[in-house]
């Protein structure tokens, strides 16, 4: 486990760098107002502005500052310093949450991709699950947040280059999708991740952590949510 480790320290400090992207030109078509973002890139069109900030894992806060010492969590129980540590079935905080900072409502989805790997692991007895025979296994695991305001989109992960891929919409508590109100402030997607309980040896050096990103368009001008994400499929691939 001792790769293991040294990757996730690794890991987490990438993780707290954000690349700007630069959008300087949109052709001759019709732009949309949209937002994304995730830990390695963000760009944005027009006026709609959220936010994804995780107060318990780095210290970022709502408006995309950080805590001052004052108001700050104590820098040993912040997730990205946890996971400098990371060892199998140790649980650490990770809490995405999203803040509409914009004067527009707008339809918005989440992305969490866990990575996935064939391996051996264990219940937290020690006993060895599909009796030691190695399986596709998600390494990291989390509970939704029911006070979030999010639903998945599919009750099955859509399977992507060694992850598992799911989604969420914002739903207000309800069953479906409504645009998040201007100003609004969405609670975490979930407080925490736990790393798989994999025998020891069988984590791979070059492991990738639990990753988070959303999109966001504006809700105005739009028949609802299916018309607004096709137009937003079809402007993104264009900037892009």
């Amino acid at each position: 486990m001792e790769k293991s480790k040294k990757t996730f320290k690794n890991r987490a400090k990438l993780l707290a760098a954000i690349c700007l992207l630069a959008l300087l030109s949109l052709g001759g078509t019709m732009a949309y107002m949209t937002d994304h973002e995730s830990a390695e890139n963000k760009f944005t069109v027009g006026k709609v502005d959220f936010n994804l900030y995780e107060r318990n894992w780095d210290g970022e806060l709502p408006d995309g500052t950080y805590a001052t010492s004052s108001n700050a969590t104590p820098s040993d129980a912040l997730g990205i310093e946890q996971a400098k540590d990371m060892y199998a079935g140790k649980e650490i905080t990770k809490d995405p949450a999203i803040k509409n900072n914009s004067k527009n409502d707008a339809y918005l989805r989440m992305t969490v991709k866990v990575p996935v790997a064939t391996v051996s692991t264990a219940d937290r007895d020690g006993n060895l699950i599909n009796g030691g025979r190695p399986q596709e296994t998600e390494l990291f695991t989390y509970q939704l947040n029911p006070d979030s305001g999010m639903r998945p989109v599919s009750p099955w992960p859509s399977v992507e280059n060694g992850y598992h891929i799911y989604e969420y919409m914002y739903t207000g508590n309800g069953y479906s999708e409504i645009p998040v109100p201007a100003g609004h402030d969405i609670p975490p997607l979930f407080h925490t991740v736990m790393f798989a309980n994999i025998v020891d040896g069988e984590i791979s050096e070059d492991t990738e952590f639990i990753y988070v990103d959303f999109k966001a368009i504006q809700s105005g001008g739009f028949d609802g949510p299916d018309d607004a994400w096709a137009a937003y499929a079809n402007q993104s691939g264009q900037l892009h």
